[in-house]
């Protein structure tokens, strides 16, 4: 049995080297593939196959995708010289990229339609999860098929969910990053009039992080509002993407969301306000400036 993984960018590089320990124990054949030699070298280093052309993976049982968006996606496996054009009947591909819904049904169907199976396999986990094999891995797709992918996800992640039918682990990702989206707007508003009515930042925060407004948003975030580290490898302008992924299936299904409506105009805002480039939680300092204020720790220049 042979293994490819192809895309080594921040994710997939702890994710492919978790998955080619199977080679060493003798459980199958690996071969890692990426675009640019650079993060080949970690796994050349340990006496791995390494490539850099997409069709030296068309041999293999199991191919698995970690891609920055749709578009890459798509080329990838349904480019003129993609996956599907070299691929035969029984051959199973597993996508980790965090992509539309819509997009993912279209992609499994062209899929199906040539006897390749196709699981959407989202994640969510943090750069060092990826190296701790500890993410959390949203499964959609033929259970049948995921039964016997999930022995491989296992080396990569610790909680492993499948979710339904092709589709349904972009729209649990989807979903889980729409509620952490409106919790970094809910903070990223309010804050600053807090700061602005006298209260202090620093406490302020410290009830944002303990008490019943608390969330993973805010135990992670505030601290690095208070800090004034608004980098990050995940920019705000990707995160807005996930939620426009969201909106085009509300519209499609004629589903009203508000909230959900209200943190997307959040971003627009902090978009237009020249944070793209910077992690989510940098929408405040749109309404610091708003507001003429500054939510930091004291003593910070």
């Amino acid at each position: 049995m042979k293994l490819s993984f192809i895309g080594l960018g921040v994710m997939g590089l702890g994710m492919g080297l978790n998955l080619a320990k199977g080679e060493q124990e003798g459980e199958y054949e690996f071969l890692a593939c990426d675009a640019h030699p650079g993060p080949l070298n970690q796994f050349k280093e340990k006496g791995f196959n390494t490539t850099t052309n997409i069709e030296d993976t068309t041999d293999s049982d199991y191919i698995f995708l970690c891609l920055p968006n749709l578009e890459i996606v798509r080329e990838v496996v349904l480019g003129e010289n993609g996956l599907l054009k070299h691929l035969k009947s029984g051959q199973v591909i597993v996508d980790f990229s965090t992509i539309s819904y819509i997009g993912v049904t279209e992609i499994a169907d062209e899929c199906q339609s040539k006897g390749i199976d196709f699981l959407d396999c989202p994640i969510s986990g943090q750069e060092k999860k990826s190296l701790d094999g500890t993410l959390s891995i949203m499964c959609g797709g033929k259970e049948k098929i995921f039964n016997t992918v999930k022995p491989k996800l296992d080396r990569m992640g610790s909680q492993i969910l499948y979710m339904g039918g092709n589709g349904a682990g972009q729209l649990t990702k989807m979903i889980n990053n729409c509620a952490l989206n409106i919790c970094v707007a809910s903070f990223s508003e309010l804050m600053p009039v807090g700061v602005k009515l006298g209260l202090d930042p620093e406490k302020l925060g410290d009830v944002l992080m303990t008490a019943t407004g608390s969330s993973f948003a805010s135990k992670t975030l505030v601290p690095k509002v208070l800090e004034g580290n608004f980098e990050h490898g995940f920019s705000l302008e990707r995160a807005y993407k996930d939620m426009e992924s969201m909106y085009e299936v509300l519209v499609k299904e004629e589903i009203p969301l508000p909230t959900l409506n209200g943190t997307m105009q959040s971003y627009q805002l902090a978009l237009r306000g020249g944070q793209r480039d910077f992690y989510k939680h940098a929408m405040i300092r749109f309404y610091e400036d708003m507001l003429d204020v500054k939510v930091r720790k004291e003593g910070f220049k």
